[in-house]
């Protein structure tokens, strides 16, 4: 016989906006989502900012503006536009890009994705996106260049397509409903435009020449790239600890946000019927139940 308890019926919470984030303060493992999420973003918007910079340098060097063209401003001294040949080939550059970033991300979803995850796990496979952002950034910082960047472009934004969601999604496995529906459309709607926003206010912080966009976008995102190795190291070990020991990210009603470590009991009792052996010796049989009780105790640091 096995004897289960039924949970305590939590009160129902008002569904609303501030509600997903409420959950996302709570708790550190939706914020390490939210991390894994959005703050890729920022790397890429400082990229891409840069990339259609070195593009402009490019085919405005190759296709100059001159004085007969409708782009020469007469009152200055220098070419203020594109010229048609130069607005051309960068339309015609950037449609490239398009392409064979969905073409990429196509293949890898089709064929690598799951193929990645079932060799690596999870805990190995959320490790190589944020590494691969690093290892890019790092080599724009040593040698930068228009097709650098346009690889470096395409790498990265099919990785995010193709390997970053999916491992994401994974993660809200150990998460009650709440988190998955009320925290994650917080973090869907908010998240990427607030990681889009911030690199474009870096961007304009710097607001200096390529070189210094270069030199300190890539500083910046190194930083955010360092930050999110080890983010994403933290959040496999807390996945594998939490499925493993059963454990819900929501459900203890309260949060994980703690400065000390939080101890998680989880409590499974057993029964079965056994036959007392005093009572058998005096020809009565009855029936009492013994209880295994089996501790997990799950110990998280936030």
């Amino acid at each position: 016989m096995q004897i289960q308890q039924k949970p305590k019926q939590q009160q129902q919470q008002k569904p609303g906006i501030c509600e997903g984030f409420r959950l996302f303060v709570v708790h550190s493992y939706v914020r390490g989502i939210f991390a894994i999420s959005s703050l890729f973003i920022v790397e890429l918007a400082i990229v891409d900012y840069t990339m259609k910079g070195y593009a402009v340098q490019h085919f405005s060097s190759l296709y100059p503006c001159t004085s007969t063209m409708s782009c020469w401003d007469p009152t200055s001294t220098h070419n203020n536009g594109l010229s048609k040949q130069a607005s051309e080939a960068m339309t015609s550059f950037f449609g490239t890009f398009g392409q064979i970033t969905n073409l990429l991300t196509f293949g890898m979803s089709l064929l690598g994705t799951s193929a990645i995850i079932r060799t690596l796990g999870l805990r190995t496979t959320i490790l190589i996106f944020p590494t691969i952002c690093l290892i890019v950034v790092t080599i724009i910082l040593l040698k930068p260049s228009l097709y650098l960047l346009f690889g470096a472009m395409i790498l990265l934004k099919a990785l995010s397509y193709a390997l970053n969601n999916p491992t994401k999604e994974i993660l809200y496995q150990p998460t009650n409903i709440d988190v998955k529906f009320k925290a994650k459309s917080w973090i869907d709607m908010f998240g990427a435009r607030v990681s889009k926003a911030m690199g474009g206010f870096v961007t304009n912080l710097i607001n200096g020449s390529i070189h210094d966009l270069v030199v300190y976008g890539s500083v910046v995102g190194m930083v955010v790239s360092s930050y999110l190795i080890y983010n994403a190291y933290d959040m496999g070990m807390k996945y594998d600890e939490y499925i493993s020991a059963g454990y819900v990210v929501g459900d203890d009603g309260g949060g994980d946000n703690d400065d000390d470590d939080t101890a998680v009991v989880v409590v499974q009792v057993l029964g079965d019927d056994e036959h007392d052996e005093n009572d058998d010796e005096n020809g009565l049989l009855s029936t009492t139940t013994t209880s295994s009780i089996q501790m997990a105790r799950l110990v998280e640091k936030t």
